[in-house]
């Protein structure tokens, strides 16, 4: 009997063993709800996964073993390999979770609360520590104002488009799927105030209830206002959204691609391609750790500038749609340790009895 093979847009193909998963009758059954559950996760969740299970695949390959074996053991030999080449315990939950992930999408029980496995990841825990991940730089406007610098002219299209792209993604603090999933329509302005941004779906908001996030415009600084940059880039991308005939303004996307002449293309940016222009733009601007700029630089810019201006939790997390306010501190606690400090009251007692 010869194994079978299970489709998914989560972790590819998986290799089924013969003698598992339900009979030839409800094969079909099992792979549309494969899909549905592929679905369940975010594209950069399902990047990770895919990675993470071919790691493992691979390994247990070379070692003659079954990826889809279910066996604790073999799992906890896997996070050994992992933690003795130096993987960060953040990296060995993702490789656990996708492992379980590709068991679960074939039906298979894998019991990662087995008492030998739950031992051999405490021990890892405890020697390894667990080593925040490495953060994007934040952009914070005086570096976001050099990065805009070195863009080409905003009466160019790729100037328009590069500026509208770091102004909006920075001012709603977006993540790069959601810049890049931005609809024509998804950006309107609102008289006397700026923009208003709909993000139609985001991680936080994976069923696609819809959030709105308001953005001011900036117009005592005409080279650093998001309103002003939507409106340049609104001029060439409209031109080019007429050609598409009755397309609908959330059916055409808002950031696209330029052809060698400077014509907006059809087709929507990649997610990596704000990747690359954040990382370009800090690069060209001469900023210190360029190398550490990325597409989540715009969001963790705009949340550190706002703890460093004062705004509290609940403002922070309202613009970042952060679920877990845990997450959001970690943007306000280097601002947060200065204000209302004791050691600053300290001191200032001693000069004013001083001064006395």
């Amino acid at each position: 009997m010869t194994s079978r093979i299970l489709s998914t847009s989560l972790l590819g193909d998986l290799n089924l063993p013969a003698d598992t998963g339900p009979a030839a009758a409800l094969h079909a059954l099992s792979g549309r709800a494969a899909v549905y559950a592929s679905r369940a996760r975010g594209e950069g969740t399902r990047r990770a996964y895919r990675s993470a299970w071919r790691a493992y695949a691979a390994w247990c390959t070379s070692l003659g073993r079954e990826p889809l074996s279910a066996e604790p053991d073999t799992i906890a030999m896997y996070a050994v390999r992992l933690a003795d080449d130096g993987r960060s315990v953040a990296t060995l939950r993702v490789h656990l979770a996708a492992i379980q992930a590709a068991h679960r999408l074939a039906g298979l029980a894998l019991d990662l609360g087995d008492a030998r496995l739950r031992m051999v990841l405490e021990g890892i825990t405890r020697s390894t520590g667990t080593r925040p991940r490495r953060q994007a730089a934040a952009a914070t406007p005086d570096l976001l104002r050099k990065m805009l610098a070195t863009r080409p002219a905003a009466d160019t299209p790729l100037g328009a488009r590069d500026r509208a792209l770091l102004l909006i993604g920075f001012g709603a603090a977006l993540r790069r799927a959601e810049l890049v999933s931005l609809a024509l329509g998804d950006v309107v302005a609102v008289a006397g105030k700026g923009l208003q941004v709909t993000i139609r779906r985001s991680k936080t908001d994976p069923h696609g209830a819809g959030q709105l996030v308001a953005i001011w415009a900036n117009p005592a600084e005409p080279s650093c206002c998001p309103l002003a940059a939507w409106q340049a880039w609104m001029g060439f991308r409209r031109d080019a959204a007429d050609v598409c005939g009755g397309a609908s303004d959330v059916e055409l996307p808002l950031f696209v691609g330029l052809s060698k002449a400077g014509r907006p293309s059809a087709a929507q940016l990649s997610d990596k391609a704000v990747w690359r222009l954040v990382r370009l733009a800090a690069q060209h601007a001469g900023l210190e750790g360029w190398e550490r700029f990325s597409g989540h630089s715009l969001r963790a810019g705009l949340a550190t500038a706002a703890g460093e201006a004062g705004a509290d939790l609940a403002q922070v997390m309202r613009q970042t749609r952060h679920r877990s306010a845990e997450v959001a501190m970690g943007y306000l606690r280097p601002a947060e340790i200065w204000r209302q400090n004791p050691t600053q009251k300290i001191w200032a007692t001693r000069i004013e009895s001083e001064q006395q």
